[in-house]
């Protein structure tokens, strides 16, 4: 496919705030970081730089592996645009998990003398993570990034980047600010430094408590370390909603990763996942991710405005300094207000999409319901799920193959668990910064940098999104859908061949049962 310059002969506002600019990014190999590289690179030619922490990997060359970054289909539109994009792009080696993130003194040199953005958008997402990991990588890393912000001399803007449920305890409505923390970061520092795997995994539990997991823990705890860390420096906070597959860019429909509600629908497309714990009637509070990225790219331009205007002296007689950058601006993005769409909206228009283009490794039906009380949940599960699971194993056992199935379901359960505290509750975001901040763009950047989700429309968006978590992430090409409508009329006919033979088979045992009582 062929690719034409979507730049506009006259830089927008935006783009001349990242004009001649140097670019530092954290988590540049995750998800939302590959889509936050194309999109600089892409509508942003005139930036200088930009340097990505790269994590050692052993038997790997580093630069190599960063290079490697940018193998995937999701960067083929921004190389047509780009084509020097090596020659703007250079990797520092890293690793969150190190102290000020295992950055070599040379290029931490590097950073303090060229930097003028910062990104901070790595993190562990898995929610079940250690808490030892957890709090290295997502608050530590925190904290010495920004002691390193904090010596760079041209900085015009630190974006870091937090989740909307680092908040999602009793809270019901969530606001744009900072909340209460629960542990002072640098006391639970020192205790994941000087206790055993063993005792912090006992006490994480009750630790964490009201929280649900390690990973809404930390980033709460990250915020903390923002408020305080970041002051004196052009600092902002933007809290994504759940972060899903691209609605436009650089392709309709990209995401690379099984998390959250992704796994969801994976798992029910491909007739694996029959039961999870959520209440249909609840909000899913989703959002696209280059939507995000645009968000972040503007709240970078946003706050480095603010900060100009606020380093200027205002009264030349007293030599006062306007103040209205004090507090740091936190931009709560969510689909919510915008477009609120409820979860069984959200799992209809993937069933709707998935009828049409079936996999050809899928193992089953679509056959998939929610279920709002948890014992219903778990009685689905015994029978839907683990008692297949017995019956498919014991047979590969007979047959002198490896048993899978059970092993499956096991993780698929604990991943289901560790979602439904989010799929059964709801929250109210307040998101007004967001809104103005769109409001601020000009009519140019609203094109370039979209993330008003008042346009978005969810059906068209569930077509794109089914078809890109089949080609991208399952890796079924579109070239096999014929061959997945075949094989799903033969998995129907099984279907229903099954049902009437249970049936069949309860009717008799009923019939049975009462002649022998009666």
């Amino acid at each position: 496919m062929d690719y034409v310059n979507e730049l506009p002969e006259e830089l927008s506002d935006i783009q001349k705030f990242y004009q001649n600019s140097t670019i530092f990014v954290t988590g540049g190999s995750g998800f939302l970081g590959n889509i936050l590289l194309d999109k600089l690179l892409r509508s942003c030619s005139g930036l200088k730089k930009i340097y990505v922490l790269t994590r050692e990997k052993k038997g790997k060359d580093p630069k190599e592996r960063f290079k490697a970054i940018f193998d995937d289909v999701v960067f083929d539109k921004m190389k047509a645009v780009c084509p020097d994009y090596l020659s703007k792009v250079a990797p520092i080696i890293g690793d969150c998990k190190k102290p000020f993130l295992g950055i070599s003194e040379n290029d931490r040199n590097i950073l303090i003398s060229e930097v003028n953005v910062v990104f901070h958008v790595a993190a562990t997402v898995r929610f079940d993570a250690h808490l030892r990991d957890a709090v290295t990588i997502n608050i530590q890393a925190t904290n010495d990034l920004l002691d390193i912000a904090h010596l760079m001399k041209q900085l015009k803007a630190f974006v870091h980047v937090s989740t909307a449920y680092s908040n999602c305890t009793e809270k019901k409505i969530v606001g744009e600010k900072f909340y209460d923390c629960p542990v002072a970061p640098d006391n639970l520092i020192k205790a994941t430094e000087v206790l055993s795997d063993e005792i912090l995994e006992k006490i994480t539990p009750h630790l964490i408590k009201p929280w649900p997991n390690t990973y809404a823990f930390t980033k709460v705890i990250a915020e903390n370390v923002v408020k305080y860390k970041g002051k004196g420096i052009p600092t902002a906070v933007i809290r994504p909603a759940i972060v899903i597959a691209t609605s436009k860019e650089p392709i309709a429909g990209w995401i690379n990763n099984f998390y959250g509600p992704t796994g969801v629908v994976a798992g029910a497309g491909l007739g694996l996942l029959r039961s999870i714990h959520a209440n249909e009637n609840c909000i899913a509070d989703v959002v696209p991710c280059d939507n995000v990225v645009n968000a972040m790219i503007a709240a970078a331009w946003d706050i480095g405005n603010r900060w100009e205007r606020s380093t200027k002296v205002i009264d030349v007689t007293e030599k006062k300094l306007d103040k209205s950058c004090d507090e740091i601006p936190i931009y709560n993005y969510v689909s919510s207000n915008a477009k609120p769409l409820k979860w069984k909206d959200f799992m209809e228009y993937n069933a709707r999409a998935e009828t049409e283009i079936p996999s050809v490794f899928a193992i089953w039906v679509y056959y998939f319901t929610m279920n709002k009380y948890k014992f219903v949940h778990q009685l689905y599960c015994i029978f839907l799920h683990l008692l297949p699971a017995l019956i498919v194993d014991s047979c590969a056992k007979i047959m002198r193959k490896e048993p899978k199935l059970w092993n499956a379901y096991e993780k698929i359960h604990k991943f289901t668990d560790v979602i439904s505290y989010f799929s059964t509750k709801q929250w109210k975001f307040i998101d007004t910064n967001t809104r103005e901040l769109c409001d601020k763009l000009s009519e140019k950047d609203k094109e370039l940098f979209d993330f008003d989700l008042t346009k978005l429309d969810w059906k068209e968006y569930f077509y794109h999104h089914i078809r890109g978590l089949r080609v991208y992430l399952i890796h079924d090409s579109m070239d096999t859908v014929e061959k997945g409508l075949i094989r799903r009329k033969r998995l129907l006919m099984a279907h229903y061949t099954l049902k009437v033979l249970l049936l069949s088979i309860f009717f008799y045992l009923m019939v049975h049962v009462l002649r022998i009582v009666l």
